[in-house]
């Protein structure tokens, strides 16, 4: 096996886990078993991958023809990754582009910090160094998002609050007032629909009878 596939494990495998030492497990511990991950899991990441991280799919390709072992190893380790980020797509899209871009500095920081590891030189510092003005200023926009998030749940808790401070009867009625308005206008509908149903029973059998040939007498001369 050439040295060069074996520093892009290296660089792939740190890429996805931060180091391969913290993934290692300590003596005498087995290692946690991961779950199997299907095709379409499988699929999905490859593609989020491909749209975002040209570098790392690139690396993954080279992972899956020369260790295919360590290529599933490393989708089992992007599929969560990935998939915590599409959720918020739906969800909350503002935090899914900021989530996005924290996910692409951070890769970017130690898939350089990968190579300068092994070759330090100035310009791949200068570079990480960038990158982590970056990441800071995009950890500083998702703890301002979160907490703005938070102090919209604490004003939706305070108005909750504060209705009860309502005395109870009036509460009560209020509530109650809402319950019987709702059972009125169910009770209201379903008599409708019971009203059109008959009506078209009617119909239907008034239809029919036109429909059916009139009986006819026997004449004088057939008795």
């Amino acid at each position: 096996m050439s040295h060069s596939l074996s520093y892009s494990s290296l660089i792939l495998l740190t890429l996805l886990t931060g180091t391969i030492s913290a993934q290692q497990p300590a003596p005498g511990v087995a290692a946690p078993a991961r779950p199997a991950i299907s095709d379409e899991e499988r699929d999905a990441a490859q593609t989020f991958v491909a749209e975002h991280h040209a570098e790392l799919a690139a690396l993954l390709t080279q992972l899956q023809k020369s260790r295919p072992a360590e290529f599933e190893r490393a989708l089992r380790e992007l599929v969560p990754q990935t998939q915590a980020i599409q959720r918020l797509k739906e969800r909350s899209p503002a935090r899914y582009e900021t989530q996005l871009r924290a996910w692409q500095v951070d890769s970017q920081i130690r898939l350089l910090m990968a190579r300068w590891s092994r070759r330090p030189d100035a310009e791949t510092e200068a570079k990480v160094r960038e990158l982590i003005t970056r990441r800071q200023q995009l950890r500083l926009e998702q703890t301002q998002s979160e907490k703005q998030r938070l102090t919209e749940q604490l004003q939706k808790l305070d108005e909750q609050l504060q209705s009860f401070r309502q005395p109870e009867t009036e509460r009560v009625q209020a509530e109650w007032e809402q319950l019987s308005r709702r059972a009125t206008t169910a009770a209201k509908q379903a008599e409708i629909q019971k009203t059109n149903r008959t009506g078209d029973k009617k119909n239907t059998a008034t239809k029919s009878s036109e429909k059916e040939p009139a009986a006819t007498s026997p004449s004088p001369g057939s008795r």
